[in-house]
């Protein structure tokens, strides 16, 4: 598995490395973010996907799906596909897209609250966690009722746990432990 990721971060850092030397790294991101949606239908990947399907009838789809792609991302689309790693299609793109926030100075922050925010929290959770980490964040929210209140932030390999679970499971470590 971690081979496979491997894979997935190579061709994400070719693509990158072609994009920005050419200057073209926002159609990449174009094409990358036309191709996650292609790749959202079970049926695509699952005929890519399969080893009774050969390669021509493969490539003939790809290229029939990838009609908006430039030409170098259909053509590592399909290299892709000729070498046995279509699953490693969407793990590319969103090695891609991580690649690209670094290089925009961008933090991508995964935030589980307990109830879903409103705009105006949503806010002032960028505006907090831009002031801790110093540079722009792009904010990915999910609502988790286990949580019974508060937030918890990753970013990264950092996290920031503010939630009433985590606080009531460390009273109880302390009040075991005495």
């Amino acid at each position: 598995m971690a081979r496979r990721r491997t894979a997935a971060r190579r061709y994400a850092e070719a693509a990158f490395d072609v994009g920005r030397s050419d200057g073209t790294l926002d159609r990449w991101e174009g094409d990358f973010a036309a191709l996650r949606e292609a790749m959202g239908s079970d049926e695509l990947r699952a005929v890519l996907d399969h080893p009774g399907i050969d390669y021509p009838t493969k490539e003939r789809i790809v290229r029939r799906v990838g009609t908006t792609l430039n030409t170098e991302a259909l053509n590592l689309v399909l290299l892709m596909v000729r070498r046995g790693r279509p699953r490693q299609i969407l793990p590319m793109t969103e090695h891609f897209a991580e690649l690209l926030r670094r290089e925009r100075g961008i933090a991508r922050a995964e935030v589980r609250s307990a109830i879903a925010l409103s705009p105006k929290d949503e806010a002032e959770v960028v505006s907090r966690l831009r002031e801790m980490v110093g540079s722009d964040i792009e904010l990915r929210v999910t609502v988790d009722p286990e949580l019974i209140g508060g937030i918890a932030v990753r970013i990264g390999d950092q996290l920031y746990d503010g939630t009433v679970r985590s606080r009531l499971e460390r009273l109880r470590a302390r009040l075991t432990a005495a």
